[in-house]
């Protein structure tokens, strides 16, 4: 939860992409490339590859959060395999991509709780 990003829906740009930004900013330098945030459906999403592990994160706002002073975000972190299926979350890598999204959230004090589920 946090209120340092919008959530307001302007037009057909859904909210999220300056979270997207945010979190790719705060975490180059790692050893994980991240690509250009892109709105997708529903949210952002940011395409992350490390050791030839490709990872699609996903940027969006919590059903009863348009609008509100801290909302709730939501990112997930997806392994896309051939023909849209998502693969296995039993990785090295994406258990450090969790390590680092967790710590960059973390360390900023506008976050006020991070929560995680499967």
């Amino acid at each position: 939860m946090s209120g340092l990003f919008e959530s307001q829906k302007l037009g057909d740009v859904e909210s999220g992409e300056d979270l997207a930004a945010w979190i790719v900013k705060k975490a180059t330098g790692s050893e994980f490339e991240f690509g250009k945030p892109f709105q997708a459906s529903r949210g952002w999403c940011d395409r992350v590859t490390v050791d030839g592990e490709h990872f699609l994160l996903g940027f969006g706002l919590g059903a009863k959060s348009l609008d509100a002073d801290y909302a709730e975000w939501i990112i997930t972190i997806e392994k896309p395999k051939r023909f849209g299926v998502f693969g296995s979350k039993d990785s090295a890598s994406r258990g450090r991509l969790c390590d680092l999204i967790h710590n960059v959230l973390r360390d900023e004090r506008g976050v006020r709780e991070v929560q995680w589920s499967e």
